[in-house]
């Protein structure tokens, strides 16, 4: 089933120039939590992401990995996303000019959410720069 969710591409430089740096933070639990969720599981193409502490405040997340290219892009589709079309992707892309890394990343979201989308990844990419110096 299709929703017509509108892809987002929103681009991030990151302080490093090495692949090998950013794959752990992007494919591996305990590199996501430093950044992306409180808590991550990772089992074989099973992702399951945990934000909040409490029982209240608790939000749950499952996707499946529906591709994935060592020290260059992890691309996941959510369990409960009707959207056919719609999938998260983080990307490892090396700048022309300074050699140095960003991440691309590719996600879907309904028209009225598109901006809400873009602020969640500014903080996301903001919590990475400072959980890892990257």
């Amino acid at each position: 089933m299709s929703t017509n969710k509108k892809r987002i591409l929103l681009e991030y430089e990151l302080n490093a120039n090495s692949p090998t740096v950013i794959w752990p933070l992007i494919s591996e639990a305990g590199g996501l939590e430093r950044w992306f969720a409180d808590e991550v599981e990772r089992n074989g193409n099973k992702l399951k992401f945990t934000w909040g502490t409490s029982y209240m405040n608790k939000d749950e997340k499952t996707a499946t990995i529906i591709k994935e290219e060592k020290d260059r892009l992890i691309r996941f589709k959510w369990d409960d996303d009707d959207d056919d079309a719609a999938y998260c992707e983080m990307k490892i892309e090396i700048g022309e000019i300074t050699n140095d890394c960003m991440l691309a990343i590719t996600d879907f979201a309904e028209e009225g959410d598109l901006d809400s989308l873009r602020e969640l990844w500014d903080d996301n990419m903001e919590m990475l720069h400072q959980a890892s110096g990257i």
